[in-house]
């Protein structure tokens, strides 16, 4: 008689504690995983990236860069950076080498046209070496290893992610992408400002603040042990929030940053857009920065940036020069000055200057936003798009017509007294 014959078998998906520990193996084992393909890091779809990543011999035109297996990659940016269209490109890579791929929505469900656009536009690129004898219809024995989740409660993604089931992810599954878990755990367990004396002494629990930082703790640990059993990448798209600081100006920053998300994380991706001078006319791109490589930060040299863009069939990437950035003035990019560094002149005097702006500037700026009519307008008290002479004249015109009245009243009275 064993254990399942008195217990029964576990229908809960509670599998045993020994499952998330790492087998022992010896070091001639663990040479030959690194030779395996199942080991061979995810590409980016961006060349210069994927050199970027790659840790060990990084001037050796035979290896191969990207993500790498086994630990946990974040990526994080504001809005319209390209988070979702590096995990579709992720994504359609690993399915393009026959691996398994899942994908955990938190807060907006993929949308599923975008990744096979840009998976039947990888089988039928020509320049790709490996897919030169596949087709179009190659595409659905491949989505057959995609699995999608949709996880809008904090308590179902951290059960999912902590005790998976048994047919959860493929078993060939090489990575796992998780979109928008910074808006779960932020919506389910906001950061509070209360004092930290507030504690356990006054409610007889955790404080919210605790309560964060041990769900943050969980999640980040079972993440790392997914990623270690199932010899697999998992990447976590982030967005970013807004740090006010009291010396200088504000600054992006991911929406979980704590010193536990920190180090749970092995590799850092920041995504933003910036604006390149092309042919005399200035253009948006995307650009990618590696704040940190397999545990280790890197320097913010300018170095581990490269340059991609964004269109149906993917991201590729693209020249970049970082002189062709546009850079702010020194008026712009400067800090808060003392007044008198600044050289301006203090409110409400007599000396009218327009502190460099030339009569023709104006012209060059673009016109105001439709929300900005309205709103300031109606603060202001004055019409945009007019000039002060046609105020004037309007403010004029209002003027005669009420002595107009006036003297209409009166001399409408007149008889009436008499």
């Amino acid at each position: 008689m064993d254990y399942h014959d008195v217990h029964g078998h576990d229908v809960a998906s509670f599998d045993t504690t020994g499952t998330h520990r790492l087998p022992p193996i010896d070091a001639s084992q663990a040479l030959e995983q690194l030779e395996d393909e199942k080991s061979q890091p995810i590409s980016t779809g961006i060349t210069k990236l994927d050199k970027i990543l790659l840790d060990t011999a990084p001037f050796n035109p035979a290896s191969l860069g990207g993500i790498q297996r086994g630990q946990v990659t974040e990526v994080w940016g504001p809005p319209g950076s390209g988070r979702t269209a590096l995990g579709i490109q992720l994504t359609a890579n690993a399915l393009k080498d026959g691996q398994g791929v899942a994908w955990i929505d938190c807060f907006q469900k993929l949308q599923s046209q975008r990744l096979a656009k840009v998976l039947h536009h990888i089988n039928n690129n020509p320049k790709s070496e490996t897919n030169q004898n596949e087709d179009g219809n190659s595409i659905a024995p491949k989505l057959g290893k995609f699995s999608h989740y949709s996880c809008f409660t904090l308590a179902h993604f951290m059960a999912l992610v902590s005790k998976p089931a048994s047919k959860a992810f493929d078993p060939d599954v090489s990575l796992i992408v998780i979109s928008s878990v910074s808006a779960l755990i932020n919506s389910a367990l906001p950061r509070s400002h209360e004092p930290r004396t507030s504690g356990t002494k006054n409610s007889g629990g955790p404080s919210v603040n605790a309560k964060r930082l041990q769900a943050i703790q969980f999640i980040i640990t079972s993440l790392q042990k997914l990623a270690a059993t199932k010899k697999c990448t998992v990447v976590i798209l982030s967005q970013c929030a807004t740090k006010m600081q009291a010396d200088r100006s504000a600054a992006l920053i991911p929406a979980i940053n704590t010193a536990l998300w920190e180090q749970g994380t092995a590799t850092k991706i920041v995504l933003f857009r910036n604006w390149l001078w092309r042919e005399r006319k200035a253009s948006s791109v995307f650009l990618a920065g590696v704040q940190k490589r397999n545990g280790r930060k890197l320097y913010d040299n300018g170095e581990h940036v490269c340059a991609f863009q964004v269109n149906q069939a993917g991201i590729s990437g693209v020249a970049y020069d970082p002189s062709q950035l546009v850079k702010m003035t020194d008026g712009q990019a400067a800090s808060k000055r003392k007044l008198g560094q600044t050289e301006l002149e203090v409110p409400d005097s007599e000396d009218e200057e327009d502190y460099g702006w030339d009569e023709g500037d104006d012209a060059a700026l673009p016109p105001p936003p439709p929300q900005w009519q309205g709103s300031e307008d109606i603060i202001l008290g004055q019409d945009v798009g007019h000039s002060d002479s046609e105020q004037e004249q309007e403010a004029d015109n209002e003027y005669y017509y009420e002595d107009e009245d006036e003297a209409d009243s009166d001399d409408g009275d007149g008889p009436d007294r008499e």
